[in-house]
C-alpha cells in the first residue's frame, strides 16, 4: 500500500494532525512541527510529543508515513551571514521537534543564494545540512527540487547532485521530489513520469528518494513558477499522477498531497490509492 495523503493542520494541538490525516483515509501525510510563519515558537513539550506518537500508534501510522516539512523562512543558501545563523538556529529547532516526535526525516527547500553564484549557495547549504546532521543523530534530511525561479537552487538534478556532493554524499541525505516543481523546471511529467523516475534512481539511488509531493500544476512546461493544482484539474493530468504511484520507486515513501482544495482531498486520496493498486 501506497504512503498518501495531504500536509494536514497542526492547530491546537500537533497529535490532532494524525485525526485529521486519518479521518480523510490517508495512509501518510505531512505536517509542520511549529507555526513556519515565525522565527520562535513555544517548545514543543513532552507531553505533546508522547501524545502524537500515541495518536499514530492508535492509528496505525509508522514514522516512515510521515513528511515533516521546515518552515519557509529558513534560507540555507543565503549570503547574508544573520540570517543563515538565524535559518540554522530555527532547522536545528525544528529538526529537533521532528525527532522528539519518533519521526527521522525532515523536508527542507534548499534555499535562495541570492548574489555572487549558485556554487557558493550550495556550500552554504550544504555547511547547514551537515551541521543538523552532525546535531541532531539519526535524522535524515530531504531536499526538495524547485521550480527553478530566480536564484532558488534546486531546480535540476544537477544542482541535486551538487548539493549532496556539497553535503559529503551522506546516506542521510535525500530527496522530495515535488511534481509541479519538476514540471516548471522543464522535466515533463505529463509525457513521461516513468522515465523521469527511472532517471532519477539511475543517478541517485531508490533510497534516495525519500519522499514526494503530488501536485498538479497550474502554469505550464518550463514556467519556472510554482503553482499547484488539483490532481487532474491542471497541465500534469491523473494518467501521470497513476504511472507515479505504480512506480517501485515510490513504494515506502510518503506521497503527500499540497493540492489547493482541502474538499478534494478524500477523493485524490482514494484515486491515487486506487491507481497504485491497480
Amino acid at each position: 500500500m501506497r504512503l498518501i495523503g495531504p500536509h494536514v493542520s497542526i492547530r491546537e494541538n500537533i497529535a490532532l494532525s494524525v485525526a485529521r490525516a486519518h479521518s480523510i483515509g490517508a495512509t501518510g501525510f505531512a505536517i509542520f512541527t511549529k507555526n513556519q510563519r515565525v522565527w520562535s515558537s513555544p517548545p514543543l513539550s513532552d507531553a505533546d510529543a508522547e501524545g502524537f506518537r500515541s495518536a499514530m500508534e492508535a492509528d496505525g501510522y509508522t514514522h516512515s508515513a510521515v513528511l515533516p516539512h521546515a518552515g519557509y523562512l529558513i534560507n540555507p543558501a543565503t549570503p547574508d551571514e544573520e540570517l543563515w545563523r538565524k535559518s540554522l538556529s530555527l532547522f536545528l529547532d525544528e529538526a529537533g521537534r521532528a525527532s522528539m516526535l519518533g519521526l527521522t526525516v525532515i523536508n527542507i527547500h534548499p534555499g535562495a543564494y541570492r548574489e555572487g553564484t549558485a556554487e557558493e549557495g550550495i556550500r552554504r547549504a550544504a555547511a547547514m545540512f551537515s551541521a543538523v546532521l552532525d546535531s541532531i543523530p539519526g535524522m535524515r534530511i530531504a531536499i526538495e527540487n524547485t521550480a527553478g525561479a530566480g536564484t532558488i537552487l534546486g531546480s535540476s538534478f544537477e544542482e541535486l547532485d551538487a548539493l549532496l556532493e556539497a553535503s559529503g554524499a551522506s546516506e542521510r541525505i535525500g530527496f522530495t521530489l515535488d511534481t509541479a516543481h519538476l514540471y516548471g523546471s522543464g522535466y515533463d511529467v505529463k509525457e513521461d513520469p516513468e522515465g523521469i523516475l527511472d532517471s532519477f534512481v539511475r543517478r541517485f539511488g531508490k533510497e534516495r528518494l525519500f519522499g514526494m509531493h503530488l501536485n498538479d500544476s497550474k502554469v505550464p512546461l518550463s514556467s519556472k513558477k510554482d503553482r499547484h493544482s488539483s490532481i487532474g484539474e491542471g497541465y500534469i493530468g491523473k494518467e501521470a499522477f497513476y504511472a507515479i504511484v505504480q512506480h517501485e520507486a515510490t513504494e515506502g515513501i510518503p506521497l503527500i498531497l499540497e493540492t489547493p482544495d482541502e474538499s478534494r482531498w478524500p477523493e485524490e486520496i482514494s484515486m491515487l490509492l486506487s491507481a497504485s493498486e491497480a
